[in-house]
């Protein structure tokens, strides 16, 4: 009896293992700002607790009911920060989400490059931590994502 009791707590701690180490891998290898889904990628904006435009810091809780649209602007939309096709729905959980098709993006193995803009003016910085950014001869920093 008790060796049976000792195998299914070694096996309910090896199964707990290997789930946390499968997400704690995912926060560490994810790309921030979108996922793909099949043939399409679903960018995401509203789970981060604080956004950055420009030098400013901005708790987005306090300021989350300024926010009456969000938009995805990037070189697969000439940047165009008002682009009717790139516009997030906000959903029930309060997170803007936009399902678009790979190839309206861009070619299987391409980086494209990325940013959040609220309210079509208000250029939101990717996260410091934001694996998937990238700062140009520019000095711009965008959000990059590989089809």
């Amino acid at each position: 009896m008790i060796s049976k009791k000792l195998f299914n707590f070694s096996a309910l701690l090896i199964g707990l293992l290997i789930v946390s180490n499968s997400v704690r891998g995912q926060s560490h290898t994810a790309e921030f700002g979108y996922t793909m889904k099949g043939d399409s990628v679903e960018f995401v904006f509203g789970q981060q607790k604080t956004i950055v435009i420009g030098h400013e810091v901005i708790n987005l809780k306090d300021r989350f009911n300024e926010i009456k649209g969000v938009n995805v602007a990037g070189d697969f939309n000439n940047w165009n920060p008002k682009d009717a096709k790139y516009v997030a729905v906000m959903g029930k959980d309060n997170v803007f989400r936009l399902t678009v098709a790979k190839k309206q993006i861009g070619k299987k193995g391409e980086t494209r490059q990325f940013k959040f803009v609220i309210n079509q003016e208000y250029w939101v910085e990717p996260p410091k931590d934001a694996m998937n950014k990238f700062t140009g001869k520019d000095g711009n920093t965008n959000l990059t994502l590989k089809l």
